[in-house]
C-alpha cells in the first residue's frame, strides 16, 4: 500500500508539472520574454518536478524535455543537441572511460590502497587527503568535469577499502570534500579551469596586464584559505560523528554497498587473499594476522590494520598507469603544445583497446550510457537558453540590483555572489554566464572606482552550484562516474548550500585584503 500511495503521489507530481508547463505555454509570454522563451522555461519547470519525483528515469525525462524543446518551443535540433558536437562530451566520455580503465586493471584500488597507508585511517586524516589531492591535481588538469569523472571513483574506492557505507555519512562526506577540493582551487589558478580562461578574456586588457598567472593567485589566496578551511571543518562536524568505519552494519548487507572480496579481507585486518580466507575460523585469522603482518597504516578508531596491496604492478596495471600518466602531462601541457584535451582524452581511449587494457565487453558495459546521454542534454540548456533570448532577459532584468550594491564594497560582493547563485538556475553554462555578467559589469567598475577583476571573481567563486544536476557539469560527471552510489543527490545538495555560504564567507575576508592591495 505504501508503495501504491508513493506511486499515486509521483503521478500527481508529474501531472502538475505538466500542468503548470502547460498553462505557461497558453498564456500570454512573460513581459520581456518571447513564446519561445516562456515555452522553454516551462518545459524546464516541467522537466525539474520530473526529476525531483522520479517518475521517469533521469536520462527518459531529459529526452522527453529535448524533444519538446524542438517539436514546442521551435529551438533548433543543433542547438538542444549541441554537447554532443562539442569536445565537452567526448571528453567527459574519456574520462569516463579511463575511470572504466583504472578499475578492471586494479590500479584504481591499489592508487586507494597508497592514500589510504599514506594517510592515517581516520576519517579526518581521509578528508584532508581529499582536500589536498583535489587541489594539488587543480592546476594541472584544465577541466573541473574530467577531474570530478576521474577522482569520484577513487574516493568511492577509499571509502569501501575503509568500510564506509554507500550513501551514508561519511561516505557522502567523502564525496563532498573530493568536490570542494577539486572545485575551490579553480577561482584561484587560472590554469585550473577553461572558465578561468573565459573570466580572463573578459577583462579590460590593462586589468589582464595586471593579473598574470601569479597576481591573479595572490589576490586570491585568503579566498582559498578560508573556504578550504572552513569546509574541512564543516565536514567534520556534519559527516564525521555517529557513524564507524567497518562495523557488520556498513559492510555485510548494507543497502547499495556492493560487496567486494577487498572489502571483506580488509575487515578481517589481513591481507587481501579472497573473501573464503575471511570467513574462516578466528584461530585461522589470528594465525594469518601474525604470520604476515601489514606494512601499512593503522585504524585510529578500530585499530585495524591495512593491507599492503596486491604485490608488484601487473603487465595491464603498468600499461594503463602509463597511459593515465601520459595523457595527465599532456592535459597539464595543453597550453604549449595546443593539442586539445579532448584529442589527448580519446587518444588515450584508443590506447586502452590498443594494449587491451580494456575490450568492448568492459566498454560496453563499464561506461555510463545512460549518464552521458543525460549530461549531454543538461549541459545543451545553455545553448537552449542562449537560442530563446533568456541569458539577455534575465541580465537586463537583474541590472538594476547589481548598481544598488556598487556604494558598499561587502554588499558589492555578496550581492554579486547571491545574485550568482539564483541567476545559474536560469543560466546554466557558466562561462555564458560570466561573459554576459562581466559585459554588464566591466562599465559599471569604471564608473564607480572598483577593479573589474573583483567582480568577475566574487561572480566566479559562486558560479558553481549543484541544487540541480543540470546546474554543474563538474558534479554531473562526478556524480554519474560512481552511478550515483556514493551520495545521494538529496544529501549533496543540502551541501551544496553549505559550501555556497563558506565561498560567500570568503568573499567577505577578502574585503579588507582587496582593499589593501587597492583593488576596492
Amino acid at each position: 500500500m505504501k508503495e501504491e500511495a508513493k506511486r499515486r503521489i509521483k503521478l500527481g507530481c508529474a501531472a502538475a508539472g505538466a500542468l503548470v508547463a502547460a498553462l505557461l505555454i497558453a498564456t500570454c509570454p512573460i513581459p520581456g520574454l518571447s513564446y519561445q522563451a516562456t515555452a522553454v522555461l516551462g518545459i524546464l519547470i516541467m522537466a525539474i518536478v520530473w526529476w525531483i519525483t522520479g517518475v521517469l528515469p533521469e536520462f527518459v525525462t531529459a529526452v522527453v524535455m529535448a524533444v519538446l524543446f524542438v517539436v514546442v518551443a521551435g529551438i533548433s535540433v543543433g542547438a538542444t543537441f549541441s554537447t554532443f558536437a562539442s569536445s565537452t562530451w567526448w571528453l567527459l566520455l574519456s574520462a569516463f572511460t579511463l575511470g572504466v580503465g583504472m578499475k578492471t586493471s586494479g590500479l584504481m584500488r591499489r592508487i586507494a590502497l597508497a592514500i589510504v597507508r599514506k594517510f592515517p585511517r581516520t576519517f579526518r586524516c581521509q578528508v584532508i587527503a581529499q582536500l589536498v589531492t583535489g587541489t594539488v591535481l587543480g592546476p594541472l588538469i584544465p577541466s573541473l568535469a574530467v577531474k570530478g569523472a576521474m577522482l569520484a571513483p577513487l574516493a568511492m574506492s577509499i571509502g569501501d577499502e575503509l568500510g564506509y557505507e554507500r550513501q551514508g555519512k561519511r561516505a557522502t562526506g567523502l564525496f563532498a570534500a573530493m568536490l570542494v577540493g577539486i572545485r575551490t582551487v579553480a577561482p584561484t589558478i587560472v590554469s585550473a579551469s577553461v572558465t578561468g580562461y573565459a573570466l580572463m578574456a573578459t577583462l579590460p586588457a590593462d586589468v589582464q596586464e595586471q593579473f598574470n598567472m601569479a597576481s591573479w593567485f595572490v589576490a586570491a589566496l585568503p579566498w582559498l584559505v578560508v573556504v578550504l578551511a572552513l569546509n574541512y571543518f564543516l565536514i567534520m562536524g556534519m559527516y564525521g560523528r555517529g557513524e564507524k568505519a567497518g562495523s557488520s552494519s556498513e559492510i555485510v548487507g548494507a543497502p547499495g554497498n556492493a560487496q567486494s572480496l577487498e572489502q571483506s579481507s580488509l575487515r578481517c585486518g589481513t591481507r587481501f587473499v579472497g573473501a573464503a580466507e575471511c570467513a574462516d575460523s578466528k584461530q585461522d585469522e589470528a594465525g594469518n594476522s601474525a604470520g604476515e603482518p601489514s606494512r601499512g597504516g593503522t585504524d585510529l578508531n578500530d585499530n585495524q590494520s591495512i593491507p599492503d596491496g596486491l604485490g608488484p604492478l601487473s603487465v595491464v596495471e603498468k600499461r594503463m598507469l602509463a597511459i593515465i600518466l601520459m595523457t595527465v602531462v599532456l592535459w597539464a601541457t595543453e597550453p604549449f603544445h595546443h593539442i586539445s584535451a579532448m584529442a589527448v582524452g580519446l587518444a588515450a581511449l584508443v590506447f586502452m583497446f590498443v594494449l587491451k587494457v580494456i575490450d568492448v565487453l568492459a566498454f560496453k558495459s563499464g561506461v555510463n550510457w545512460t549518464s552521458l546521454l543525460f549530461i549531454g542534454i543538461a549541459l545543451g540548456l545553455g545553448s537552449v537558453f542562449a537560442e530563446a533570448g533568456l541569458n539577455d532577459w534575465v541580465m537586463q532584468t537583474c541590472g538594476p540590483a547589481f548598481q544598488a550594491l556598487a556604494g558598499n564594497p561587502y554588499l558589492l560582493v555578496l550581492g554579486i555572489g547571491v545574485i550568482t547563485v539564483v541567476l545559474r538556475f536560469l543560466i546554466v553554462s557558466e562561462v555564458a554566464y560570466l561573459n554576459l555578467l562581466m559585459a554588464f559589469l566591466v562599465p559599471m567598475a569604471a564608473s564607480v572606482g572598483v577593479n573589474p577583476w573583483v567582480l568577475g571573481f566574487s561572480a566566479y567563486a559562486l558560479v558553481i552550484a549543484w541544487f540541480a544536476k543540470y546546474q554543474s557539469p563538474i558534479y554531473l560527471a562526478a556524480f554519474y562516474a560512481v552511478d550515483g552510489k556514493m551520495a545521494k543527490h538529496s544529501e549533496l545538495a543540502k551541501y551544496c548550500g553549505v559550501y555556497l555560504a563558506t565561498c560567500l564567507a570568503g568573499l567577505v575576508v577578502c574585503v579588507p585584503y582587496w582593499q589593501w592591495m587597492g583593488l576596492l
